[in-house]
């Protein structure tokens, strides 16, 4: 895990600074696009808390996968408590209470269970949410983030704050994106504050297995150690990792075997350098180097969630995309302005 979780005062926004300082006495919720820092902020808000107040607090997220990466910088930031994912929380540890409940990705969940967080809470919760970025529309009735004040009496709603600016993501990923994204706000330059430049690719090899040579072939070249290979859904995860061994690569891979859970595998490890293999879904809230979206030409936006999901795919980068298809480009990517990416590196193409 290359990016560091500790944050300077000096580098922090007005926003930022809102959030931080907030009083620990009211519940609130923080609202905010990728990359504008939640996930940071709801750890040291926890580390707030555990100075003032004492341990008596518990950090939830949705995905396992979330949970390994904060978990990877708890000893850096001093915490003392375990986080736990969701289901992990509700059907191992029985929904235990804590004085404090630190809530990440609050918009992937529907009302009965953000019902659950607040019953929970023997103080005050605090909930990091995003709007753009809740791709499970048709999977689970969520609850929209502005909503989530309506559950509590009208003297005991939340104070809110919003997050506006884009600390992750480099500007012409970011123009990118915006073809991608369903109902994002309209671009503007100001709001990305990342000085990386580089432009992403969208490069065409003849099929998968020349897709994931070319993979290879960039991550060595480039000596990288921070990526991830991201992919729809399971199946593709487990064909993309039989390929990665053939070509005798180390990686982690987090597959979910549907069918039968014993076939699972969750290898990943974010204290290492390897490259990450997981899906899109499971990529919710991490962020990499080096982003690579294999096998794009078998992308479908028949559902707006699959669009959302194939965004925050994209803006897991803090640095480069590389987008790998084989035949013709799906929509919505076929619409993006040409003169936003590019098709070739000639270093890669000499390598293979």
């Amino acid at each position: 895990m290359k990016k560091d979780w500790m944050i300077k005062e000096s580098e922090l926004d007005e926003d930022q600074i809102k959030v931080l300082m907030a009083t620990l006495d009211k519940s609130c919720i923080v609202t905010g696009c990728a990359g504008s820092g939640k996930s940071v902020l709801a750890l040291i808000k926890a580390q707030r808390i555990q100075k003032e107040r004492g341990n008596n607090y518990k950090i939830i997220v949705f995905t396992k996968a979330l949970c390994h990466y904060m978990n990877s910088g708890r000893k850096e930031l001093g915490l003392k408590n375990q986080f736990v994912y969701h289901w992990q929380w509700k059907h191992r540890q029985n929904c235990p209470s804590a004085d404090y409940m630190i809530v990440d990705e609050i918009q992937d969940f529907d009302e009965e269970e953000i019902k659950e967080f607040i019953g929970a809470t023997n103080k005050y919760f605090f909930f990091f949410g995003d709007t753009a970025q809740s791709i499970y529309e048709g999977l689970k009735d969520t609850l929209p983030v502005e909503e989530v004040g309506y559950l509590l009496p009208k003297g005991e709603k939340p104070k809110g704050f919003g997050l506006f600016r884009n600390y992750r993501l480099p500007i012409n990923v970011a123009r990118y994106v915006q073809y991608v994204g369903v109902n994002l706000d309209p671009f503007e330059e100001s709001t990305y504050k990342s000085p990386e430049k580089a432009i992403p690719f969208v490069l065409n090899c003849s099929n998968t297995k020349e897709q994931v040579i070319s993979i290879c072939s960039i991550i060595k070249r480039k000596d990288l150690s921070d990526v991830a290979i991201l992919l729809p859904d399971n199946d593709m995860v487990k064909d993309i990792g039989e390929l990665l061994k053939q070509q005798g690569v180390d990686f982690e891979m987090r597959y979910n075997d549907k069918e039968d859970w014993r076939n699972s595998v969750d290898t990943l490890d974010f204290s290492s350098t390897n490259p990450k293999l997981m899906t899109y879904h499971s990529a919710k809230g991490l962020q990499f180097e080096t982003v690579f979206l294999p096998r794009i030409e078998d992308f479908v936006d028949d559902r707006s969630s699959d669009s959302k999901a194939l965004y925050v795919a994209m803006t897991r980068t803090y640095r480069y995309l590389y987008i790998m298809y084989s035949g013709q480009l799906p929509k919505p990517l076929s619409d993006i302005p040409a003169n936003l990416y590019k098709t070739t590196e000639t270093e890669e193409v000499e390598d293979i």
